[in-house]
């Protein structure tokens, strides 16, 4: 459990989501930023979540071991 409380984990694992989930974004709402549609705000959520999940997850599973 004390991995989860961990400060530099948890920062370690914003960056890669702000990192990763901007690239997403910029390749699934590239219609939004150029004017065509509207942006999707659920997608644009889901695309910083995910990627968070994911790092802190595997970071979590990695540090077991």
């Amino acid at each position: 459990m004390r991995e989860w409380v961990n400060h530099f984990l948890r920062r370690r694992w914003f960056i890669i989501a702000a990192i990763v989930g901007t690239l997403f974004n910029l390749i699934n709402q590239w219609e939004a930023l150029v004017g065509v549609a509207a942006p999707d705000g659920p997608k644009l959520i889901m695309t910083y979540v995910v990627p968070y999940l994911v790092s802190s997850t595997s970071a979590w599973y990695a540090s077991r071991d």
